[in-house]
């Protein structure tokens, strides 16, 4: 999410609003690494609201679109271990599970483990690109 300074972290409690709006549905979200440090912490609402959501958290090592539109060097964001943190928000209570994926073959067995074994959870993969 973003591409202005003032849309930079929104997509997160958009996927946490939506995907509680339609408690029926499961809601995908594709959320940019620095957009996911503003409003990490929504997971913890989305796994004690017991959401099945599908996020897939796309980590390129701290490189925005930010840059293309204007470099320096707040554009350079401190890298995460994703997967720990929302396992660390987990904290083994609620239905929650993670994928780190730095392949393509690895990034398809963990959408059939979401959509399989997995659909009645919120799951939480990070996809390492460079």
């Amino acid at each position: 999410g973003g591409g202005t300074g003032s849309g930079i972290g929104w997509s997160v409690g958009a996927t946490l609003g939506y995907a509680q709006s339609v408690p029926k549905k499961r809601v995908i979200s594709c959320i940019g690494d620095g957009s996911f440090q503003v409003t990490a912490q929504d997971v913890s609402t989305m796994i004690r609201c017991e959401q099945k959501n599908i996020i897939f958290l796309i980590n390129n090592g701290g490189y925005t679109i930010e840059v293309e539109i204007h470099d320096g060097p707040y554009n350079v964001i401190k890298n995460w271990n994703y997967t720990g943190l929302v396992d660390a928000i987990h904290n083994g209570e609620g239905n929650c599970w993670t994928m780190k994926v730095r392949t393509e073959e690895e990034l398809t067995e963990a959408i059939a483990t979401a959509t399989g074994e997995k659909k009645d959870c919120l799951c939480f993969i990070e996809v390492i690109v460079h």
